[in-house]
């Protein structure tokens, strides 16, 4: 290996090879069989080996031929394997990688983990003690506490790293509460969780970097406690010059014949890393103004999230529900279908709210009949939301044709909508022909234990069925993920979908998600356009971003953040510094210029205003949400929730992410559980407070897609009190302010 060139030899950029155009105004993307596809993820060093393929990064197989780290890390390359073994605490390190003559670089980020102890003193006699948390995926497996006789106390160590991690204890197989813990923080389904909080360094230690003026050919970037920076140039090594606090990044010759590219810069010091910073050119310059965006730059994203069924009734010759008695009128089929969005788009719906992405729930053939069983009312189901694929390539008859996909496609983009398709690849109905063609095919319904393997969420979350009629299919069979994998390529290959949210993403093995990525990416080469992927996952930080990488997904749903800001945007009591650490804790995983779903609601969810208003309380269990919207005519009781909806939207609109709308949310639209909180979608006739609501939100997006600081800056805390959350988001002159302040439910955006 040639480990002693010299790291600076990136600074080739890439000699020889052919960049192509990736541009907001043109189809073409830079991406070539032999290169990184995109902007390559930094990788995240564990306590021990930490171990990346290759093969997530390029996408085929390449032979390196050599490769450079800094005398801090141990690396070795076996295969499509890199091994990567820090010896030292520095921060940040780079990892290059020569294929011939071109040179490729890694970030390499140390592990901010350490050892703590979680300590459980009690009285009561137990022959066993876990705990599941956040900081093991909520499986008590390989969790078990150890006893000590003579102090009454169970220890465990746990490796984690700084944050606020919530968790149960397990005591011979009951979950209890650590009373000795006086921490607790609610569930979300009724109950509390005990929390331990690890504490990080003081802020006043953080290194931060900003920006701070560019010119044609250079950048000038700000910094405090900043000992050094990488800064990066699509996936090459930039030279810096430091002078003081500011750093100085020429921009290289190279980037004039790429339409769009991009500068990455990570700061650090001896006790952590900086924020990032991602800065987008146009042809070599500085984009300055978001007119200078376009399609292929998903951080400029607004999307608006619709079940098709309950959207707007475009066609009422596909009308048909489910002819069986035992089907509540809340749980048939209302009439919504393709040709209504169709319409909502050519009157301008989408575009007169601003949003520029629209997430349509699953087109798919769902059954023809009634299946599922609530008690309490008593009512089976149809599947009117689209998740019970009976067929996997064919549209549900009563949403439309592909022939109806294909206009509503051509409308959206010339519209200026991008539009992502949800997608199934978990489960099936029974009634699928892969399911009756090949019953092997799918996880064992019944666990060794003779009990049956349903909604076992975290315990056995790549097997676990979601109901009886819906087997879960083997995917780490790579035969088996290869028939799904194909079946999703069809959509956006004879389709021409801009993306998929993806369903049950922590249920599905990595194998799954890395040969669909390879599959997307070269659909993505063949169309010029990038395909977004988002996924839905319940679960630790740890356990979401495991699925984020340049190998698999782009995104995922931050049900973290949502579930820390429902309560404090809808009641009193909560305290706004939850918010602010909830805040920090998602950028400390998933980097400041993350493409992270922030939402407001969605279809598992009871309304936000439900809750805002009081009519739903944060004590019920989860279930009864749902028989709560069966028993009750639920609307809004109290005009103050539409005020505190308003502030959740205008944080969602000001952080980083890509705010995401429930339909309805827009104007607050109320409702308990499913499908309480599926309810049509009401365009006229509105109240008014809700279609001030409506304006108001419009305002927001107008707002966010007006400010490059929205988009593309850094995020500072400048305040963080038990009323109110103030931040600073910083993109050279552009600069944004946002006050949110629970006094009285007001915020407050100041631009300059």
């Amino acid at each position: 290996m040639r480990q002693n060139r010299v790291i600076r030899l990136c600074i080739s950029l890439l000699m020889g090879l052919i960049w192509f155009s990736f541009s907001s105004c043109s189809n073409e993307l830079p991406i070539n069989n032999t290169t990184i596809y995109g902007l390559a993820t930094p990788i995240q060093l564990s306590d021990d080996t930490t171990r990346v393929l290759l093969s997530d990064y390029f996408q085929n197989s390449v032979a390196v031929d050599s490769f450079h780290t800094s005398d801090l890390i141990d690396c070795k390359i076996i295969g499509d394997t890199i091994c990567l073994i820090s010896k030292d605490t520095a921060q940040l390190n780079i990892l290059s990688l020569y294929v011939g003559e071109r040179c490729y670089t890694i970030l390499v980020k140390k592990s901010k983990s350490s050892l703590v102890t979680l300590n459980f003193n009690t009285s009561n006699k137990y022959n066993q003690v876990q705990v599941k948390g956040e900081f093991n995926q909520w499986n008590k497996e390989n969790s078990e506490l150890n006893y000590d006789s003579v102090s009454n106390n169970w220890s465990i160590q746990l490796n984690v790293e700084p944050g606020k991690y919530a968790y149960k204890l397990v005591a011979d197989n009951v979950e209890i509460l650590d009373i000795a813990n006086p921490n607790q923080i609610p569930n979300g389904m009724g109950g509390v969780n005990n929390f331990i909080e690890i504490a990080g360094i003081d802020n006043n230690q953080l290194p931060t970097i900003q920006t701070k003026e560019y010119a044609n050919d250079h950048l000038i970037i700000s910094s405090k406690n900043t000992d050094n920076i990488y800064a990066l140039w699509e996936n090459s090594l930039l030279e810096v010059e430091q002078k003081d606090t500011n750093f100085y990044i020429n921009i290289p010759d190279e980037a004039s014949q790429v339409s769009r590219s991009h500068i990455r810069v990570f700061g650090y010091n001896q006790k952590a890393s900086s924020n990032d910073l991602l800065i987008p050119l146009l042809n070599g310059k500085v984009v300055t103004s978001p007119s200078q965006l376009g399609p292929n730059d998903w951080h400029s994203s607004i999307m608006y999230f619709m079940m098709i069924d309950r959207f707007y009734d475009g066609d009422s010759a596909n009308n048909s529900i489910v002819n069986d008695s035992l089907i509540l009128p809340k749980a048939q089929y209302y009439g919504g279908d393709i040709k209504g969005i169709i319409q909502k788009i050519k009157n301008g719906y989408f575009q007169k709210l601003g949003v520029n992405t629209i997430w349509i729930s699953p087109i798919t053939q769902n059954p023809l009949d009634a299946w599922g069983q609530f008690e309490n009312p008593n009512t089976k189901f149809s599947g009117y939301h689209g998740y019970w694929p009976v067929t996997s390539t064919s549209t549900d008859q009563r949403l439309g044709s592909g022939q109806d996909v294909r206009e509503m496609l051509s409308v959206a983009h010339k519209n200026g909508l991008k539009v992502l398709l949800d997608y199934v690849a978990n489960h099936v109905h029974e009634q699928h022909n892969v399911y009756k063609n090949h019953p092997d095919w799918v996880t064992p319904l019944y666990l060794p234990d003779g009990t049956m393997n349903t909604e076992k969420w975290d315990e056995y979350r790549l097997t676990t069925w979601f109901d009886t009629f819906l087997p879960t299919l083997n995917l780490e069979n790579q035969k088996i993920a290869d028939f799904m994998i194909d079946s999703a390529i069809f959509w956006i290959d004879k389709y021409d979908f801009d993306g998929f949210r993806h369903d049950a993403t922590k249920h599905i093995p990595l194998n799954f998600w890395r040969s669909l990525n390879k599959k997307v990416k070269l659909i993505s080469q063949k169309k010029g356009k990038y395909i977004y992927q988002i996924g839905e996952t319940y679960g630790s930080h740890d356990l979401i971003k495991s699925y984020i990488n340049s190998g698999m997904l782009d995104a995922q749903f931050d049900f973290n953040l949502y579930d820390n800001a429902l309560p404090v945007f809808a009641l009193k009591s909560e305290d706004m510094r939850r918010l602010g650490d909830a805040l920090m804790g998602s950028i400390a995983n998933y980097g400041y210029h993350h493409l992270m779903g922030n939402i407001t609601g969605n279809q598992d969810k009871p309304r936000f205003i439900s809750y805002a208003d009081g009519t739903l309380d944060f004590e019920t269990p989860w279930m009864e949400y749902k028989r709560i919207g069966w028993t009750q005519d639920i609307q809004v009781q109290d005009t103050l929730a539409y005020k505190k909806l308003a502030l959740f939207h205008a944080f969602n609109m000001t952080i980083p992410g890509i705010p995401i709308i429930y339909y309805g949310d827009e104007y607050g639209l109320p409702g308990a559980g499913d499908p309480d909180n599926r309810r049509m979608m009401q365009f006229e006739n509105l109240k008014d407070r809700e279609e001030s609501l409506r304006q108001e939100t419009k305002g927001l997006i107008t707002t966010r897609l007006s400010n490059m600081a929205l988009l593309y800056g850094d995020l500072q805390i400048i305040e963080n009190t038990v009323n109110t959350l103030t931040y600073k988001r910083k993109y050279f002159d552009n600069i944004v302010t946002v006050k949110l302040d629970k006094r009285n439910w007001a915020y407050k955006i100041q631009v300059q």
